[in-house]
């Protein structure tokens, strides 16, 4: 998991190569598709500058005390050398914002555009936005690596936090469907296992083996797990081993987004 200081090394680390892969693309490759439904290259950089610069709105907000929710606006910017002025600027700012965040603003909240987050929860939600986009955009450009180990990582460890969030719904993605059925899942990586079990009436989700021997294991290294979790992959995807292939697609209409 992130603090302050893996956080904002993370974040520098992959704002930076996605801008260097921008750097690189021609007109044409702007236009390529990505994995997150309907995007493309373009895409996928004009919510990064809205994300970057909500994010450190919020990080500003948090260090004043100001509760109000950051907003994530559409940005202005579209053609290609804007777009990538804003991106230098939203990386800038947001750093800044990193490193002028107080000590006492640690132990508070931050009012990120996702929602008013605990700050150890808000410091992985930042990192996670470039690592994951790094990685879209790198199998977009025909790259499919992993993703980073500690991007993996923290996802995997926030992921018991952030399952029931995505299963109720969030400022940037609808509720789930709610399972007509007890269903159970155990996601199983090198790095952690986590269970989730509906009872029929809620959903329970916990770091630990969760549903007993009728769940379906969904098992691989922690990045295509993670990934998994994210919905960048499905459960076909050859990294992953999955003990019930009807039941493993129907887990991101349990937990949608983000």
């Amino acid at each position: 998991m992130f603090d302050l200081g893996t956080a904002t090394k993370a974040a520098d680390r992959d704002f930076g190569a996605i801008l260097d892969h921008l750097d690189r693309l021609t007109e044409p490759g702007w236009e390529q598709p990505v994995r997150c439904d309907g995007w493309t290259v373009r895409s996928l950089a004009r919510h990064l500058v809205a994300a970057s610069r909500g994010q450190a709105d919020g990080l500003r907000r948090a260090a004043a005390g100001q509760p109000e929710l950051a907003s994530l606006d559409a940005p202005k910017e579209h053609a290609t050398g804007d777009v990538l002025a804003a991106l230098r600027a939203g990386r800038e700012g947001l750093l800044r914002a990193l490193g002028e965040l107080p000590d006492a603003a640690l132990a508070g909240l931050v009012p990120l555009p996702f929602g008013l987050l605990p700050a150890p929860v808000a410091l992985q939600i930042v990192p996670l936005e470039y690592g994951f986009h790094r990685n879209d955009l790198e199998w977009a450009l025909g790259d499919e690596g992993p993703l980073s180990q500690d991007v993996a990582g923290a996802l995997l460890g926030l992921a018991p936090g952030l399952l029931p969030i995505l299963a109720a719904g969030t400022p940037v993605s609808s509720a789930g469907a709610v399972p007509d059925a007890p269903v159970a899942y155990q996601l199983m990586a090198d790095g952690a296992t986590i269970g989730a079990a509906f009872d029929g009436t809620a959903w329970t989700v916990a770091p630990e083996v969760l549903g007993g021997p009728g769940a379906c294991q969904i098992r691989g290294d922690d990045s295509p797990v993670a990934l998994f979790i994210m919905g960048r992959i499905g459960a076909g995807h050859p990294s992953l081993a999955v003990s019930d292939p009807a039941a493993a697609r129907q887990f991101k209409r349990y937990f949608p987004g983000p």
